[in-house]
Order: structure tokens, then sequence, then C-alpha cells
């Protein structure tokens, strides 16, 4: 019996995600077709990715606000040098995900090494990256027509696939498969699960959470230099905003733990945000008002965290007995 509990809670997103997908197919025009869905989630690929670097965050007990902010910026680094310099593509790219990997390690250095606040230290971090970004924008938008051809490549075959959702599948199966296959994995959860018993046990708990810092700057220096300024195809000045919160949510949801040591890319932070992006999608598709949106989607929120709560104290209760 306990164990159908427990499995229940880990599909609770999966069940959400079909009775949106349904509800809305029934409803809505054209809602359920390869194009609409692949829109969707091609529109939202920077909002997954990000939710998957906050995961690692999440894993070691650290709730990072700067995500979406690192992102921001790693994507104006990356379109201001197309804009202005005409570098190659690959180049600009590049220079996006190491101020990304730069920003990561910022925030480990301050929160491990510094023992500051994560959540201030991220909050703060939050509002200077975005003003650097403005700044450097001189608070204007910026067409980008050199992504332009990365921004229409797809696979007819496949129904109009686009390349950008190959490049996340593969970007996720290669996460998943470092938090499951891999030591660092196994570190990672034991870290985030009880850090005194990690570090009983030989692990470097300060190392594991700047390694997993340094890797959700990385993973959102590659949602902000690829997956934001390619899909929309220019930098504007609002750009990501909000989706530092959309994307914890988007990993609670799918069952990662506020707490730390539980969690996962797929289905987790993946599913978890797919439900909020077709959430989204569906009430637009049905002429729902657009203020509905956000209201609907903190109650799916709450629930959530009501979700992990018992999860949490059920995962408790095992340990104490």
């Amino acid at each position: 019996m306990k164990k159908n509990k427990i499995d229940l809670y880990n599909m609770s997103s999966y069940f959400v995600l079909l009775a949106i997908l349904i509800v809305f197919g029934i409803g809505g025009n054209n809602f359920l077709t390869l194009k609409s869905l692949y829109a969707t989630a091609n529109n939202g690929s920077a909002q997954i990715l990000i939710a998957c670097a906050a995961t690692f965050g999440l894993l070691v007990g650290i709730i990072d606000l700067s995500v979406a902010a690192i992102g921001y910026l790693s994507g104006v680094v990356a379109g201001m040098m197309l804009h202005l310099y005409s570098v190659p593509y690959p180049v600009a790219f590049l220079a996006g995900v190491a101020v990304g990997l730069f920003l990561g390690w910022i925030n480990s250095l301050l929160i491990v090494k510094f023992k500051m606040n994560g959540m201030l230290v991220t909050f703060g971090m939050m509002l200077v990256l975005r003003a650097v970004g403005r700044i450097f924008t001189n608070d204007k938008t910026i067409t980008l027509d050199k992504v332009k051809p990365l921004r229409q490549a797809r696979i007819d075959a496949l129904g109009g696939l686009q390349i950008s959702l190959i490049v996340l599948i593969v970007i996720i199966v290669a996460l998943q498969f470092v938090l499951k296959y891999t030591a660092f994995g196994r570190r990672l959860l034991l870290v985030g699960c009880d850090e005194n018993v990690a570090k009983r046990i030989g692990i470097n708990a300060d190392r594991v959470k700047t390694q997993a810092l340094m890797i959700e700057g990385l993973l959102c220096g590659m949602a902000g230099s690829y997956f934001w300024i390619v899909v929309q195809g220019s930098i504007v000045t609002s750009g990501l905003n909000g989706y530092e919160f959309l994307a914890i949510a988007g990993a609670v949801l799918g069952g990662v733990s506020l707490l730390g040591g539980h969690g996962s890319i797929f289905p987790g932070a993946v599913i978890g945000s797919m439900v909020l992006l077709y959430l989204a999608s569906g009430m637009a598709n049905m002429g729902i008002d657009l203020f509905v949106t956000p209201f609907v989607r903190g109650i799916i929120i709450f629930v959530a965290m009501y979700v992990d709560a018992l999860r949490t104290r059920k995962m408790m209760g095992n340990k104490l007995g």
C-alpha cells in the first residue's frame, strides 16, 4: 500500500498533463495537432531547460532565483556579439554559455564558500543581471536576422519537428543519464538528502554544491544563448522575465523536492514544465481571458506544493520508521 501511494505522488504530473491535453483537446481548436504541440514545446523550450537547470540547485537544497536572469544575460551577450560584431553563431553561442557558467560559479562562491543565504544571493543576482542586460541593449528590442535559419530549421518527415526540439531532447537525455547513472548524480542526491551523512562517508559536499550551481549556470547559458534568442529571433528587454518562478514551479510540479535530495530531470522538471506550457497554450487556444491563466497556473502550483509537502512528510516518516 505504501508503495502505491508513493507511485501516485510521483505520477501526479502525468495525470495532470493528460487531463490538460484531454480537456483542451476536446474543447479547443486543433489543439492536439502535431503542429500545435510542437509549437508550444518549441516556444517553451527555454522554460523547460531553465527548469532542468533549477533542478540541479533544488537537488542540493538551493532555490536559485537567478536562473532566468542568467539565461537572459547569456542571451544578450550572444545576441549582441551577433548584432554588433557579426561573429559566427557558434562563437556567440559559446560566449553566452561561458557567461552562464561563470555566473553559476559566482553564485557558488557566494553561497558555498562564503555561506551566504542562497535565496537572497540569487535574488540580488537576478536584479543585477537584468539591469546589466538592459544597459547592454540600451533597453531596446534588437532583431537578430542571423538566427533565422536556425529558427526555421525543421524535419518535415516528422510533422515539422523543429531542430531546436531535437537538441533539447538530446540535452534532456544526457542530463537524466548524469543524474541516474553516474557517481556525480548519486553524490548530488545524497548531499541534498542529508549533507552530514554525505560528509561522514567522505563526500565533499561543498564541491558537489559548487558543481551543481555551475552546471545550473551552464544550462541557463544554453537556454538563453540558443533556445531563447533562436526561438524569438530577437532580444527583448523583458526576455525570460518571470521564468525563474515558472522553472521552479515546473520542477516542483514534476516531483522535485524543495528541500533537496529527491527529483529528476525526466519526468520531473520536463513534465512539470510541460503542464504549465500546455495549460497556458490550451487556455489561449480556447480564447480564455489572458489574465485567467496566471490564476489557474497559481492554483496548480499550490496543489504541487501540497503534494510536495505530502511527499516530504512521507519520506521523513519512512526515515524515522
